[in-house]
């Protein structure tokens, strides 16, 4: 009886000693001697008694927790994020009930730490184009983050930000087959937000246009255009596909749709016009299109609502103001076609002049705006003189044709000078 009671003596007596050294650790932790602490955390662990103690483990967790939120401390144990994971995964393994109190006396901050710390180091390594740390460095805070969302805890089951720096990571890092990975998950799941958020779409349809995967290629751009209507890539890499199928018909189908997703793309409304204009104003007559009135209605009208998305777009002023030369040579073109002098070959001549004038009057005003503003202007990058000089020849012959001599001779004299001038 007296050995039965000394044994229960003595087993208290080791629990004493165990409760006043975890009190001494906890105390190092509200100090911030997470070296002490973890170093006296070690020693308990080293001893098979009491590695069966969740608390110890939980302490062990929180301590490395904590060195890894600081950049300091976490230099000398770099691994101290995973580490503490495992540290709590052992310690809810050994008692969940009494580790999920731990947890909840402590608002599961030391486990969300890993977390956001993790996130925070493989952002500044991001930031600092290290892109290999970062990747590893996300990768791990994402198995931080499938634990917590497994356990019920917070979070969720695709943690879109996480994914989408993981893409962008592994992208910089040159490991492509990862990032289509990571863009797949975030696409496949229609995830949306921010305009950031259309990088898995725009780079998943690319990579399927290079490799001529149609069906994927139309299913991320379809589906990244429903999310981000406006965007302003998709719809061109649309256009570059169903250009190269050299099939016009199916390009202006093509260019319809898109404007049908987004009425106030400025670029989409500007490239339909042109490549109407370009199939349109035929040089030979014989392989003008049959509906080419229609067209050109169509024309202008593209052209007058990518100026209302875009005032101040010389270059859509200009193209709008040739829109209207061009017709008007033609029209010349087939005046010059009425020979003779009979009535009725007199009226068709009067009916030609008059539109002639109806065309270079829709002309003027397009091209002059296009010339006072860069007139003024001293130097011109190329392509902003060679607008320069198109809107002055075009306007020395419009000019011509209402016999104003001065004005024709002054858009002459400006082209003559214009390489001199704005050089």
């Amino acid at each position: 009886m007296k050995r039965i009671i000394f044994t229960l003596l003595a087993a208290t007596g080791l629990m004493t000693v165990s409760g006043q050294n975890l009190n001494k650790i906890k105390e190092s932790i509200t100090a911030s001697k997470f070296s002490e602490a973890k170093t006296a955390i070690e020693t308990f662990l080293n001893n098979p008694k009491y590695q069966k103690n969740p608390e110890l483990y939980y302490l062990k967790g929180k301590v490395l927790s904590a060195i890894s939120m600081n950049a300091t401390e976490r230099a000398s144990v770099p691994e101290a994020r995973m580490l503490a994971l495992d540290a709590f995964k052992k310690a809810l393994e050994i008692d969940k009930n009494q580790s999920t109190l731990y947890l909840t006396v402590d608002n599961y901050k030391p486990v969300f730490d890993l977390y956001s710390s993790g996130f925070e180091e493989g952002a500044a390594f991001y930031n600092a184009a290290k892109f290999e740390e970062a990747l590893g460095t996300f990768k791990n805070t994402g198995v931080i983050g499938d634990y917590i969302f497994s356990q019920g805890w917070g979070l969720y089951k695709l943690d879109t930000t996480l994914t989408y720096y993981m893409g962008l990571a592994s992208l910089n890092a040159k490991k492509e087959d990862q990032a289509i990975a990571y863009f797949t998950k975030l696409a496949d799941a229609n995830v949306g937000g921010n305009s950031d958020m259309a990088t898995p779409y725009r780079y998943l349809a690319k990579y399927y246009f290079d490799k001529k995967d149609d069906m994927n290629m139309n299913k991320y751009i379809d589906t990244g255009l429903k999310i981000f209507p406006k965007d302003d890539y998709l719809p061109l890499l649309a256009i570059d596909h169903a250009r190269d199928k050299n099939d016009m018909a199916f390009l202006l189908k093509k260019f319809e749709q898109l404007l049908a997703i987004n009425p106030e793309s400025f670029d989409l409304m500007f490239d339909y016009a042109s490549e109407l204009f370009g199939e349109t104003h035929v040089s030979e007559a014989s392989k003008r299109p049959a509906d080419y009135t229609e067209r050109c209605s169509k024309i202008e009208g593209l052209y007058n609502k990518a100026l209302v998305l875009k005032p101040d777009s010389y270059e859509t002023m200009l193209s709008l103001g040739k829109h209207f030369y061009n017709q008007m040579l033609f029209i010349e073109e087939d005046s010059y076609k009425v020979k003779g002098t009979t009535p009725e070959a007199v009226k068709k001549k009067a009916e030609y002049a008059a539109l002639i004038n109806e065309m270079v009057d829709k002309t003027i005003p397009q091209l002059e705006k296009v010339f006072n503003h860069y007139d003024p202007m001293g130097k011109l990058k190329v392509g902003e003189r060679s607008n320069f000089k198109s809107a002055c020849s075009l306007l020395n012959y419009c000019y011509d044709k209402k016999k104003d001599k001065a004005k024709a001779e002054l858009y002459q004299k400006k082209y003559d000078e214009a390489d001199k001038a704005h050089q």
